[in-house]
């Protein structure tokens, strides 16, 4: 039994196999909905030619009698009548007397005669007349009697004619017999025939899966071939080639982040085995192992923020971050934010300043944390003497816009779109800083993309500003 659920199971797997099935069993319905038809058609039309002939037989009984002088004309001349009977399997005719007295038999098979209604002369039979009687096999049967006048002497005689339905129910059972042999051969034939059109039909299908099996990680640039697919096999060609291209994009932006990642901590932990190894090669004084203490406490700082920072994004990318939106102030968010930064920019000789009042939807530690990351990016670019300028408004209607401004040497018009990437530093002499990880604004692209809002940038000769677009109904689109 086992062995039979897991042979079933394995055919009915196969796509072929499903539709050579559903090509055998439609046909095999249509082919039984036309078979029932035709035998129920060809039963009526016999039961309607056996029946007239039973209406026949007794008009023509009674002309034949209308052709003798006497009773005794019958009996000596009994074969016309049973002539009539001959060529009609089945077919029981008597002719007698009133008082029952036989004049004409032919009952092959000796069957009972029935008890039945008798029409008078002048009444015809047709079809709404008959009566049903039951043979000896019990299939019920249609008969007929009638009186007929013998001559012109006035005298009548009975008739009864008795058709025997028998043989029209064993005709019946072989027809349905042969019906059924030629469903069961059509449907599978019909099956056969749809197994191998499946097989043919689904052959670019199969082609399609050859080619994505072909693809690999160091094969990621492999499309499928759209134009030579079927019409129904296009759309999925299509989106498995932007899926392709999906996987190839993320693959190849995992393996630069990977690069980076590992370049980027390479750095710190050289500096912190260098600086370890050079002190430990000889006896310091305790300054110098101070000294050596807080150097490495820089090194680890940095590496607890990237940390800190990659974890931060891979949540964000797993949608494990969870987005407590409501409305804030966010003049008073920038006031603080610009309260907390005041040492610094005093320390670099800069002035911040924040103008605008209006209304924003976010996360506050998420919103803090956009705009400390593009306030430390803006101080550490801006030049000395200048001013950093944060600013709210409505810039269009369901949207809070907050800007953060630096004077300061544009940023090339080729590092622009690379600006919100993981490790991405515009500035090639800050690449290895040890105050800069190079995902502040990597973490700034997310933190808006969880809010369903966008970053941008527009970087000129002398003033490059970074803008916050918060949309007032928060729609997350991290992973889309």
């Amino acid at each position: 039994m086992r062995l039979l659920s897991r042979l079933r199971a394995g055919l009915l797997a196969s796509l072929t196999t499903r539709l050579a099935l559903a090509y055998g069993l439609t046909t095999a319905a249509v082919l039984v909905g036309v078979a029932a038809y035709l035998s129920s058609s060809l039963g009526n039309q016999l039961q309607a030619r056996d029946e007239g002939e039973l209406v026949g037989e007794v008009q023509l009984v009674r002309h034949l009698l209308r052709e003798v002088a006497s009773e005794v004309d019958i009996r000596t001349d009994a074969h016309r009548f049973a002539d009539i009977a001959m060529g009609h399997e089945g077919l029981v005719l008597i002719v007698r007397t009133r008082q029952g007295e036989p004049l004409v038999t032919l009952n092959p098979r000796n069957e009972p005669i029935p008890q039945i209604n008798v029409l008078p002369v002048g009444v015809s039979p047709d079809r709404s007349l008959l009566q049903t009687w039951h043979p000896r096999n019990g299939v019920p049967s249609p008969g007929v009697a009638a009186l007929g006048q013998i001559g012109n002497t006035g005298e009548a005689v009975e008739i009864i004619v008795l058709s025997d339905a028998g043989y029209r129910v064993a005709l019946m059972r072989e027809y349905r017999k042969q019906l059924l042999a030629a469903v069961l051969c059509g449907s599978m034939v019909a099956a056969g025939l749809g197994f191998l059109l499946a097989r043919r039909g689904l052959r670019p299908l199969r082609r399609m899966a050859g080619d994505a099996a072909a693809v690999t990680t160091s094969r990621l640039a492999t499309r499928l071939d759209v134009g030579s697919a079927p019409a129904e096999l296009r759309e999925l060609a299509g989106a498995l080639n932007g899926m392709l291209a999906r996987l190839q994009d993320s693959f190849t932006r995992l393996s630069t982040f990977s690069a980076d990642l590992a370049h980027d901590f390479r750095t710190p932990i050289s500096n912190l085995v260098g600086q370890t190894q050079v002190t430990l090669a000889q006896r310091r004084t305790p300054a110098e192992y101070e000294s050596l203490l807080e150097s490495n406490l820089e090194e680890y700082e940095r590496l607890s923020r990237m940390i800190e920072n990659m974890l931060f994004l891979a949540r964000a990318d797993n949608a494990q971050v969870a987005l407590g939106a409501r409305p804030l102030d966010a003049r008073a968010e920038l006031d603080k934010v610009a309260e907390y930064f005041d040492a610094v920019a005093a320390e670099r000789d800069l002035t911040l300043s924040v103008s605008g009042v209006a209304t924003v939807t976010a996360d506050q530690p998420l919103l803090r944390r956009a705009i400390i990351n593009l306030l430390d990016n803006a101080l550490r670019h801006a030049p000395a003497g200048s001013t950093v300028r944060m600013a709210v408004s409505r810039a269009r209607p369901g949207h809070t816009a907050i800007s953060v401004i630096n004077s300061g040497p544009a940023i090339a018009a080729e590092s622009l779109p690379h600006l919100f990437g993981r490790f991405y530093r515009g500035d090639p002499s800050r690449r290895n800083s040890a105050s800069s990880t190079g995902l502040g604004l990597a973490i700034v692209d997310t933190i808006m993309r969880l809010h369903g809002g966008s970053v941008s940038v527009r970087s000129v000769e002398g003033q490059t500003a970074f803008e916050l677009d918060f949309p007032d109904k928060v729609v997350s689109r991290v992973g889309a």
